[in-house]
């Protein structure tokens, strides 16, 4: 099966007048309209043979078990800055998407296909950017300072 780039185009168009105005992309992190974004997102998948979860960041994983452990990691972040442009964060996401349901299709892929939503990368309501992907990798010593 062939990835379908003009899907993606549609699916793109879509989100942006599902959480988009007159001023740009209006999906900041933890928000009504990020939400919204974010169950748009997970309809994208329906009916492929994933395994989903959220995590204590609020990372939403997508995860399609192939021959081997060993995993290839596809993604990006839904959430925008507030009148960001249409694609502000979720290019790579959708087009991720699209990979993973032609992979999908296609049976048992040799390694594991995980795609990732980060939570709150934009940074945009609490100042501090790239909040999801940092948990996920166990880097939030710079959090310290939040606690005082």
């Amino acid at each position: 099966m062939a990835l379908e780039p003009a899907r993606v185009v549609r699916q793109l168009r879509e989100l942006q007048e599902l959480t988009g105005d007159e001023n740009g992309a209006q999906r900041v992190a933890w928000t009504d309209t990020w939400n919204a974004a974010r169950t748009w997102l997970d309809g994208l998948l329906d009916g492929l043979p994933l395994e989903r979860e959220r995590d204590e960041a609020g990372n939403d994983w997508w995860t399609l078990r192939g021959a081997s452990d060993r995993a290839v990691l596809i993604g990006g972040h839904i959430d925008s800055v507030g009148n960001g442009g249409w694609l502000d964060g979720c290019l790579n996401l959708v087009a991720g998407a699209e990979v993973l349901r032609r992979i999908a299709e296609e049976g048992n892929p040799p390694v594991t296909v995980r795609l990732v939503n980060w939570a709150d990368e934009e940074g945009s309501r609490f100042g501090r950017s790239l909040l999801g992907s940092s948990a996920a990798a166990g880097s939030m010593r710079d959090q310290d300072e939040l606690r005082r």
